[in-house]
């Protein structure tokens, strides 16, 4: 028989929705009340006359549609799924647009650091989640002295209460905005005025509306305007002071514009989505226990211990896959050192298996003493040695690690030379190859380095590390000072120091305490930090400035590039102890706590170091959310590109290496050599970590000069006590 399906609505909400009830056939789940149906060709009634039509595949779909329509607005579920999406969209008109907009422009404007639109659109979620937060705090003041359905002149009067105070606070005396307490008030009241703004035209267009019934445009209408608003102003304020030409920034590719904004919207909604489920467990365990003071604060304990175990497992597995890459055996170093003076090799107390993946680059890519003569032009003093103890020796007891640390030292004479380096690596375990290897260039080779790993996951990941590595520097340290001790002062060697990032963070703590006496102490003669943290001691507590009693004047420098420290004279550079090299738009070096609440003297008008751009402005909590991505996305290297900007110190190194220890003399035309080779040696560093089978990997300095062993050094004694050596190894050695 002709078949044809007829819709019927009815009008139940006042948002104009529809209960659509379906007839087939003649069959209907109720007394239908027929609709209009469009006329036209397609239609079931075309010109007057009835038309019948066989059912298709997309008239079974929307049959299906429209009875799980009905059947979840039967349910009341309707409401609940557009509550939940209301609460999970990033564009949701609310008090906090205003500051929802310029947190996205932010994401837009100068950083101290290019970013792609992966990390731009997660700087923009970050900022537009911290507004609504901070923005939910200015209204919830504001229901406690209007309620939300009171009439618009008492909700205006809250609001103007509470942007009232804000106001106040923020226009604290500006001479007293060095101390953080008075800082984190005027933030306080930063935010709660302009909180209080955006929720005043919020309320505003609401009343409108609601004056307005038949104009549902007129809220998006208003919420578009103070969008607008907020980038004309943003704009105006930027316009005016342009930046230098070397601080610009490459605008945005066009075609990135929908990959940032799609990332900013997930990070939203999935933060949006955590904080709705928090609430709910939140409500669910309260109406568990029951009522009662006592009962609804220990809901909320256990809630919060819930979520706090579930953040901690998570984090957990996170580190714990991140770690897996120390395990893995890159095939273009697969193959253990032959030279005895390393780590690794079949006479060294420490298997090359152990050493993980950071060590066995470290003792592959040893300089020879054949390069060295190529590049200096002239003799290599001796083969350089190089020891490495991985965190997968998994010592007994604490000083496991430095124990085996010293005894290979022992083992491969590393007191006989002229300089030992003592590094400690960051969270990976990885050591700046450019600074190992313009050292053992410069010293013609005459240098022993050691380094200890104490983690293997990067360092934004690694700081619960940070007192574990302190302890195991320190141990070193004491363990060369015991050492040397036995030594004629005429034959000890130099004891330099190096740390980067999070290294320096940990070798610097070992004299936090004591200062330029901790030199002394230990034995150091000097040391050098790049790219030194905010959060280490020696940051914040001043000694790096050389406001500390505990840092003599002129003992410490802190210098963005290499010609501030050429510009000292002879004595000035003499009295030097402790070298910090920092460059000026570095995040890491300036990202701290305070930045939430205080602006920072590198955001000064008139103090803005090199890098940082002009047009750049501190907001309260939006320039801690940046800096931190900036911190994040601060390594852009290029291999065998070497620059001077951000956390990237490689260009640097070779300059600073040789004044700031104060090594044996090289020309002008020598370094520029060295810097040479180190571009080179690391783009053989880079398709070595990329092969994908051993042959297809340029082979290192050792393996392409086919040494067994190394040069013979002017040594008061064979290299490495005879018991630890085996004949054949003796003779080589006393060769």
């Amino acid at each position: 028989m002709p078949w044809c399906g007829r819709a019927s609505v009815d009008e139940v909400t006042n948002h104009g929705a529809w209960i659509v009830q379906w007839e087939n056939g003649g069959r209907t789940t109720a007394q239908p009340v027929v609709a209009p149906v469009p006329v036209g060709p397609g239609s079931c009634e075309h010109d007057g006359q009835r038309a019948t039509r066989r059912p298709g595949p997309r008239v079974w779909e929307s049959d299906a549609m429209l009875r799980a329509t009905v059947l979840l607005r039967e349910r009341g579920w309707e409401a609940r799924v557009r509550r939940l999406a209301r609460a999970l969209s990033p564009v949701a008109v609310s008090p906090a647009a205003p500051r929802e907009t310029v947190a996205a422009l932010d994401a837009w404007g100068p950083s101290l650091m290019p970013r792609s639109a992966r990390v731009r659109g997660v700087t923009m979620g970050l900022g537009v989640l911290g507004a609504r937060a901070t923005s939910r705090v200015a209204e919830r003041l504001t229901k406690k002295l209007a309620p939300a359905d009171a009439p618009l002149p008492a909700r205006l009067a809250a609001w103007a209460v509470v942007g009232g105070a804000g106001a106040a606070l923020a226009a604290l005396p500006e001479r007293h905005r060095h101390k953080l307490w008075v800082a984190s008030l005027q933030s306080t009241g930063l935010l709660l005025r302009d909180g209080a703004a955006g929720g005043v035209v919020h309320d505003v267009g609401r009343w409108v509306q609601r004056r307005y019934p038949d104009q549902r445009g007129v809220l998006p209408l208003t919420s578009g305007a103070v969008h607008t608003a907020g980038l004309l102003y943003r704009m105006s304020r930027r316009l005016p002071s342009r930046g230098r030409v070397g601080d610009r920034r490459p605008l945005s590719e066009p075609t990135a514009v929908p990959e940032t904004l799609a990332v900013s919207y997930v990070v939203t909604t999935v933060g949006m989505g955590l904080t709705q489920g928090f609430v709910w467990s939140r409500a669910a365990l309260e109406s568990y226990f029951g009522p009662g003071p006592s009962k609804r604060l220990l809901a909320r304990l256990v809630n919060a211990g819930l979520w706090a175990g579930a953040a901690a497992a998570t984090y957990s597995a996170g580190v714990a896959y991140v770690g897996r890459a120390n395990q893995k055996v890159e095939p273009g170093y697969s193959t253990p050192p032959t030279s005895p003076l390393v780590s690794g090799s079949p006479e060294s107390l420490l298997p090359f298996a152990d050493l993980g993946q950071q060590g066995r680059r470290y003792v592959t890519d040893v300089v020879t003493p054949e390069l060295i003569e190529e590049v200096m032009g002239e003799p290599a003093r001796a083969h350089p040695i190089r020891a490495y103890v991985g965190f997968n020796s998994e010592p007994l007891y604490q000083t496991g690690r430095a124990e085996l640390a010293l005894a290979e030292l022992d083992r491969t004479g590393a007191f006989d030379r002229s300089v030992l380096l003592l590094i400690s690596p960051t969270g990976t375990g990885w050591v700046d190859h450019a600074l190992i290897e313009a050292a053992e260039f410069l010293t013609r080779g005459d240098i022993a380095t050691c380094c200890i790993q104490y983690a293997r996951y990067p360092s934004f990941l690694s700081v619960q590390k940070v007192a574990l590595g302190r302890g195991q520097f320190r141990l070193l340290l004491w363990g060369v000072t015991q050492r040397l001790a036995g030594l004629p002062p005429e034959q000890r060697p130099r004891v330099l120091v190096f740390g980067e990032s999070m290294g320096a963070w940990t070798s610097s703590d070992c004299i936090m305490y004591q200062g330029i006496d901790g030199f002394d102490h230990y034995g150091i003669d000097r040391a050098m930090w790049v790219g030194l943290p905010w959060l280490a001691k020696w940051s914040r507590s001043g000694m790096t400035r050389g406001s500390s009693t505990l840092v003599p004047e002129g003992t410490v420098g802190v210098f963005d590039h290499h010609d501030q420290l050429t510009a000292l004279d002879d004595d000035q550079r003499g009295r030097l102890r402790a070298i910090v090299v920092s460059h000026d738009n570095d995040p890491i070096a300036v990202l701290g706590p305070d930045l939430l609440v205080q602006r920072p003297a590198w955001l000064a008008d008139g103090q803005r170091g090199r890098g940082v751009p002009q047009t750049m402005r501190w907001q309260p909590l939006g320039t801690f959310v940046q800096t931190g991505m900036d911190a994040m996305n601060a390594m852009m290297k290029v291999p065998g590109e070497f620059a001077s900007f951000g956390h990237d110190y490689r260009a640097d190194m070779a300059a600073f290496v040789r004044d700031a220890y104060g090594l044996p003399e090289a020309t002008d035309e020598q370094l520029e050599r060295i810097e040479q080779v180190l571009r080179s040696l690391e783009s053989e560093r880079y398709q070595r970590i990329k092969a994908e089978r051993a042959h297809t990997a340029p082979p290192a300095p050792a393996a392409r000069d086919n040494l067994a062993g190394g040069v013979p050094l002017r040594s008061r004694r064979p290299p490495g006590p005879p018991w630890l050596r085996r004949p054949a190894e003796r003779e080589r050695g006393d060769r």
